[in-house]
């Protein structure tokens, strides 16, 4: 039965909300079950370099790290016994049969000229067969879990890869994909991240030196053999690549540059709470249960002060899943809705976009917001599952392919950033960039 909100009387403002929450309620649904993809990208850009992306908008909380470190990269080593995690929401209730695959990718992000029997050992295409439906939960779903490398696939060399989840044995059915790296750990990488050394960046941006000690690695011609890549808190988009060495010493390759290894040092995120569904805490302003499901509306935010920077302790854009009284949240932690209202006087020239781990660093429709005139304010309603969470606004201005960091949030040298550093290595007479190392650091 559709939702007819012309049926219902209103007879005062408590009734005006719950009708404006029914309806963002039926539209979220609308949403999640319906819209498969809405002015998304594919998962290749033209470059041939390919993405990591949530195609399938029934799909939430995809999430690939370290076993045991829910909010590490996803880094493992050729020879390590620690395994990456998979895990994701389907809300769907179609319950598909998801199936994956591994493209063996250069430091470019596009895919290597290797065949799969020279980089997989096992099954090039298999089932994610762990999945278990949600407990107690207002919201239903199936919660999917996969380890890897496992029993049916592993990875034979280092390099980066993509993973390909795609829906009942269609590979042209992507559904979503995830980068990861797998590492030799043949170098040793020492690595600051600072106050840049140019007095123009000195107010607003960081600059992230490293040194590679490759002892015991042979590498003749460092500036057309090696490449390096610094991210920014683990966003893709936010990365320095193709870096090549400063200056070269006996055994070590120095990265000490002025400009080359500038990043806008942005401003700490921010972040909510959604753990407990009785009481408001950390900036939620009121909690609601519209049966079946739980509102959380977020205090109203501001822009950030461009000039005056105050700490306060993030996780750097990501989140973690969690929910009062939880014995395993992968399960019975539940999905609310969730929200958001930034307070600005005038629509600005461009779009608004709820950016974090919480939109999977993704900007379409379902993480721009929209412009309220009556409430002078930029509105978006998320479905998230219950945790702790980081985001921040970014502004894209119009017929502008780069995003405004400033703008809204403001740019501070002293903001606490976490930096990953990649070191390929090519040897002349070999097809696929090794990756001999890995470090992460922060600047605080």
């Amino acid at each position: 039965m559709l939702f007819a909100p012309m049926s219902l009387k209103v007879n005062s403002d408590c009734d005006i909300m719950k009708i404006a929450t029914l309806l963002i309620t039926y539209i979220m649904l609308m949403q999640v079950s319906f819209a498969p993809v809405l002015c998304q990208e594919p998962y290749s850009g033209d470059d041939g370099e390919v993405r990591e992306m949530v195609l399938d908008h029934s799909l939430l909380t995809v999430q690939l790290y370290r076993k045991g470190w829910p909010m590490s990269y996803p880094v493992i080593r050729l020879t390590g016994d620690v395994p990456l995690v998979l895990e994701f929401d389907d809300l769907s209730k179609e319950q598909p049969t998801f199936m994956y695959r591994m493209i063996h990718c250069t430091a470019h992000w596009t895919p290597s000229d290797l065949s799969e029997q020279e980089y997989l050992e096992g099954y090039p295409e298999n089932e994610i067969r762990s999945s278990t439906p949600s407990f107690n939960t207002y919201y239903s779903y199936l919660h999917y879990h996969l380890q890897i490398p496992n029993e049916d696939i592993r990875p034979m060399i280092s390099g980066n890869y993509l993973l390909l989840v795609y829906r009942d044995g269609n590979p042209d059915d992507v559904v979503f994909t995830k980068r990861f790296m797998v590492t030799e750990g043949r170098v040793n990488i020492e690595a600051s991240a600072h106050i840049p050394d140019l007095s123009q960046y000195s107010d607003c941006c960081q600059e992230v030196d490293f040194t590679v000690k490759h002892s015991g690695v042979r590498i003749d011609d460092p500036f057309n053999e090696t490449s390096a890549v610094i991210y920014q808190n683990g966003l893709w988009d936010l990365g320095i690549d193709g870096l090549q060495p400063y200056m070269v010493n006996d055994g070590q390759l120095i990265y000490d540059f002025q400009e080359e290894n500038i990043f806008p040092g942005g401003n700490e995120f921010r972040f909510f709470d959604t753990k407990n569904t009785r009481t408001p805490t950390y900036f939620v302003q009121r909690i609601e249960f519209v049966d079946p499901y739980f509102h959380f509306e977020l205090k109203p935010d501001k822009p950030q002060s461009p000039y005056n920077y105050f700490y306060k302790e993030d996780i750097n854009g990501r989140y973690a899943v969690e929910a009062e009284g939880s014995q395993d949240p992968g399960v019975d932690a539940d999905y609310v809705f969730v929200h958001f209202r930034l307070d600005h006087p005038l629509p600005l020239e461009g779009s608004v976009y709820i950016a974090g781990a919480l939109t999977n660093w993704q900007f379409d429709d379902l993480s721009r917001m929209e412009y309220n005139t009556e409430k002078q304010a930029y509105m978006k309603s998320l479905l998230l599952k219950q945790g702790v969470y980081n985001y921040r606004y970014l502004f894209l201005p119009s017929f502008n392919e780069q995003f405004d960091m400033a703008e809204i949030e403001g740019s501070h040298s002293e903001t606490g950033n976490e930096y990953l550093i990649l070191f390929y290595h090519r040897p002349p007479g070999t097809r696929y960039d090794r990756l001999l190392g890995h470090q992460v650091v922060h600047n605080q």
